[in-house]
């Protein structure tokens, strides 16, 4: 079994989960990419080439998490992780199998990971705490400054980040282009939105 060190829990060696470099202060913290969060990680960015593919002890069971950006403060890595395997037993729901706290323990994961035997993948191995709540507040915050700014864009944005495609958007929010300038339009939002989170909401 590993020794566990201070880089244990130490996620910086990864990629965020756009691609965005770390700002001072910040830290890499693990989410789960149930659909939800896929949902909201989306708008801003995601790259599923981000994601790691981490296996469950016991069970063999593969679970894909990214990497997102927090506050390096007292605590948060703790705040992360018990947020972390709260959803991996809601996602996983381990509950009756009586021995789930183990199975959902990160620190378990991460030793089973590390085993000698090699049978799970190791998460501290590769090159690559805000949970959901706080990331969906950032979004909305997002939305409404578009929306200040040019009321329309707010709205483009909004139904990105609800899934729409761009096709959709068009259908439903009247841009006053033609097409091939309605798309352009629409990509130039999304561009200005994910660098404006970027630089404000993180």
């Amino acid at each position: 079994m590993a020794i566990r060190d201070n880089s244990y829990r130490n996620f910086n060696n990864r990629k965020s989960f756009n691609g965005a470099p770390l700002l001072p202060g910040e830290i890499l913290v693990p989410v789960l990419l149930n659909k939800e969060m896929r949902d909201t990680l989306k708008p801003l960015g995601f790259d599923p080439e981000n994601a790691e593919t981490w296996t469950l002890p016991y069970s063999g069971k593969k679970l894909k998490v990214a990497f997102v950006p927090a506050q390096d403060t007292t605590g948060v890595m703790d705040v992360a992780i018990k947020h972390f395997n709260g959803e991996v037993k809601r996602e996983l729901d381990y509950v009756d199998l009586g021995h789930e706290d183990d199975v959902l323990s990160l620190d378990s994961i991460l030793d089973y990971a590390l085993d000698e035997d090699k049978r799970g993948f190791d998460p501290t191995g590769s090159t690559e705490a805000e949970d959901i709540a706080e990331l969906e507040l950032a979004l909305d915050m997002l939305i409404d400054e578009l929306s200040d700014a040019k009321g329309i864009d707010g709205a483009i944005f909004k139904l990105h980040a609800e899934g729409y495609t761009k096709r959709e958007i068009i259908s439903k929010v009247d841009i006053g282009k033609g097409k091939s300038r309605s798309y352009e339009y629409i990509n130039k939002v999304i561009e200005r939105a994910v660098d404006l989170y970027d630089k404000k909401y993180r």
